[in-house]
């Protein structure tokens, strides 16, 4: 147990209970304050992750589903608020929860602590997935032009072309050497 999994177990059941809480009373605002608390919090447990040096494996797989479980649940509140947005919603839930996962689940082929560090393995994987804009492009800026914008088409493009840049690392990602070249001798760790 890390201060870093403690404030994601904290994100994933405050998440849960302010998602379940907006769904129930049909309530956008609520739905937006547990966006609001899932990114704040998400930003606070890999600070604390880094900033204690407790960053781990186990601690990036719990962080990558919280993540999937959160969004998941933001979307679904939101679609049942706005129903004309079921489109987009589901274009980026497939990205996110499906292509994504899958690409984020890969830093385990590789003696490496999470995905923040695919750069060890390929920079340009790592740029178009891991780094600061491209997170930012992954997980923040579908929902606010959907909140922000009311556009429908907008989200909907935005997330095609989000999946073109998957596709386009997973490609990448086939290209690279088989990960086991280099995994540490046996007996040492994997820092």
């Amino acid at each position: 147990m890390t201060w870093a999994n403690l404030v994601t177990a904290v994100r994933t059941v405050a998440g849960l209970l302010v998602f379940a809480l907006a769904a129930h009373g049909r309530d956008a605002t609520l739905n937006y304050i547990g966006l609001a608390l899932f990114w704040a919090l998400d930003i606070l447990d890999g600070a604390l992750a880094r900033g204690f040096k407790q960053e781990t494996r186990v601690g990036a797989q719990f962080d990558i589903l919280s993540d999937r479980l959160l969004i998941a649940f933001f979307y679904l509140n939101f679609v049942a608020l706005r129903p004309d947005f079921i489109l987009p919603v589901v274009v980026f839930l497939f990205q996110f929860n499906l292509i994504d996962l899958y690409l984020s689940n890969q830093f385990m082929r590789w003696p490496i602590v999470s995905p923040n560090y695919f750069h060890q393995v390929d920079r340009t994987i790592w740029r178009l997935n891991w780094s600061l804009p491209a997170k930012a492009l992954n997980s923040q800026l579908v929902p606010l032009i959907m909140i922000f914008t009311g556009s429908v088409w907008l989200p909907c493009v935005i997330s095609l072309g989000i999946i073109g840049l998957k596709f386009y690392s997973i490609v990448l990602l086939r290209r690279l050497p088989a990960p086991e070249s280099m995994w540490p001798a046996p007996g040492r760790s994997l820092s």
